[in-house]
């Protein structure tokens, strides 16, 4: 195959991801057979967001007394909807020990055990409902990269990470322009804050994403 022919069915596979309508079972079965292509494809598509979103994490000014010191390694991790590891590995490359990972997918998560990047990882694990097997409060900081997009969960989920997170801890997340302009998250994350739930404490409003489109990226504070 050419490296053209690579391009088009890498962009296919991303394409095919994003009409999945946030449906668990569908998600699961596309992912499992994707699993073994997947960072091969999204390589292709120059997927920069998980190294920009560990950045993000590592420089972030402490702008409160009260809020997680984001430098500090010993922090606990959870990378909600890990994939194969991507983000993961640029998180330990930046020094993070505790780094605890889920994905819908069983086959992803077997893909994100061999970086070597996690203390525990789980499949099985549906974002768009309670999440059993995590206790509240239990994270200084919860990462979501890639999955608040087309097809994949609804910004409702992101009361879960809420409930996962420690108080006064960060909530890192990544949102296509074009989930954020088909989506009511802007309106949702509004309602949090007002709520109380949680501080913005971060937002870039176009930042590096794939080659055909950048995301944008957020970071609160749980309340």
């Amino acid at each position: 195959m050419t490296k053209k022919a690579d391009k088009v069915s890498s962009w296919d596979a991303v394409k095919q991801a994003h009409a999945l309508d946030g449906d668990a079972s569908r998600l699961k079965a596309y992912y499992q057979e994707w699993a073994e292509r997947y960072d091969d494809d999204v390589r292709n598509e120059q997927y920069s967001a998980p190294a920009y979103i560990a950045d993000l994490l590592k420089r972030l000014p402490i702008n409160d007394d009260t809020m997680v010191d984001p430098e500090n390694p010993e922090i606990s991790i959870l990378d909600a909807g890990c994939g194969t590891g991507l983000v993961g590995k640029e998180l330990a490359h930046r020094g993070y020990r505790r780094i605890d990972g889920f994905d819908i997918s069983p086959e992803m998560t077997d893909k994100a055990k061999e970086t070597g990047a996690y203390r525990s990882l789980r499949g099985n694990v549906d974002l768009t409902r309670r999440m059993q097997e995590y206790p509240d409060d239990q994270y200084d900081v919860t990462v979501s990269c890639g999955v608040f997009t087309l097809g994949h969960v609804p910004p409702q989920s992101l009361l879960e990470l809420v409930r996962v997170t420690k108080k006064n801890g960060l909530i890192v997340v990544s949102t296509r322009n074009s989930y954020c302009e088909s989506s009511n998250f802007e309106s949702f994350c509004q309602k949090l804050q007002e709520e109380e739930k949680v501080k913005l404490v971060h937002h870039v409003s176009d930042g590096p994403y794939i080659e055909e489109e950048g995301a944008q990226y957020w970071i609160f504070a749980v309340a």
